[in-house]
């Protein structure tokens, strides 16, 4: 019952396989500019520095090791992540980890999961995550917690209008993709897939674990409190306000491919979930081979990368300490 979601937006150390194990990633640069951190005397600092590398090694104790020189890859992230770390325990204050995922469920309902509702793999995630916060409380009282930023509207959505504006124009983002977009998954399937996956974090009593909203992502009017049809009905301008706002109009995705390794790791990641995917919805035949089948995999595989971009770049989690669930 795997949940197969489509990998996180960002994408740092990535493995390509879509793994839905939690691997650490890329550190933002800096922790909250709100935290209040003394001016520390050199017992502190040491003090603050062993706690630091103890909190570390309990993230990378859930990291993927599936590169020869993955050892390698976490020693050279080691500073970054460091640095990060320190502000938090200098302040006094709980790590706080922000984490790209759980979107929905996948669209291969033939071979991959068994409908569009959280299952035991979400459950296994959560609670790995949930023990992770747990692990970091044991050596450092005030703790960690996750807020988990649920990135499926970015990847989704039953367009409206075959006119580019009517989605977004920037990065060649247009209207024009699948019934529900790139992935297959309309709104109100990633809605339900959001309520229960957050229905199951607390009735499993995943207490570190929190969920980011709409209102935490957007400047722009909305509702108190969003039920399913508000949801669904802010949905468009949701995507419609990142894109606007987020996308590059001179982002070169195929440079980024072919100069940036970690790129093209996930650009191959995507390729391959993509296949298998949306098989079963767009089926081969008289009218689609599988050559044809192959080469419009690529181009929602590059969509997916300019979402990427924009869906991380739109963060308010500017000085969380960010991980990564799927391995790339």
């Amino acid at each position: 019952m795997s949940s197969d979601s489509p990998p996180a937006a960002a994408s740092r150390l990535r493995d390509a396989d879509g793994s839905a194990e939690p691997t650490t990633s890329h550190t933002l640069a800096h922790a909250p500019d709100n935290l209040e951190v003394p001016i520390p005397d050199r017992e502190t600092t040491m003090e603050a520095t062993r706690i630091s590398n103890q909190i570390l090694d309990i993230i990378f104790d859930y990291a993927l090791n599936k590169f020869d020189d993955t050892l390698q890859r976490l020693a050279a992230g080691r500073p970054k992540f460091l640095s990060v770390i320190d502000r938090f325990i200098m302040a006094g204050a709980p790590v706080e980890m922000c984490l790209p995922a759980f979107p929905f469920k996948s669209a291969n309902k033939v071979h991959k999961v068994l409908g569009v509702l959280p299952d035991k793999a979400e459950e296994l995630s959560l609670e790995r995550l949930n023990a992770m916060c747990i692990r970091i409380g044991d050596v450092y009282l005030p703790g960690a917690k996750f807020t988990v930023i649920s990135d499926g509207l970015v990847y989704n959505g039953r367009s409206r209008s075959k006119h580019p504006s009517s989605f977004g124009s920037r990065s060649g983002l247009t209207s024009q993709c699948a019934p529900e977009d790139l992935l297959g998954s309309p709104d109100r399937d990633t809605w339900a897939y959001g309520e229960a996956l957050r229905t199951m974090a607390v009735q499993k009593g995943f207490i570190h674990i929190n969920f980011s909203r709409l209102k935490d992502l957007v400047n722009f009017p909305l509702p108190e409190r969003l039920e399913e049809i508000t949801y669904v009905a802010n949905a468009t301008n949701f995507r419609r306000f990142l894109f606007n706002k987020y996308g590059k109009d001179d982002l070169d995705i195929d440079h980024e491919i072919s100069t940036i390794p970690d790129t093209q790791l996930t650009y191959l990641g995507y390729r391959r979930f993509l296949e298998s995917d949306l098989r079963y919805i767009f089926p081969l035949g008289k009218d689609r081979s599988n050559h044809r089948y192959k080469k419009d995999v690529k181009y929602l595989a590059k969509q997916m990368l300019i979402r990427g971009y924009v869906s991380t770049s739109q963060l308010p989690f500017r000085g969380f300490q960010e991980v990564d669930i799927k391995g790339r």
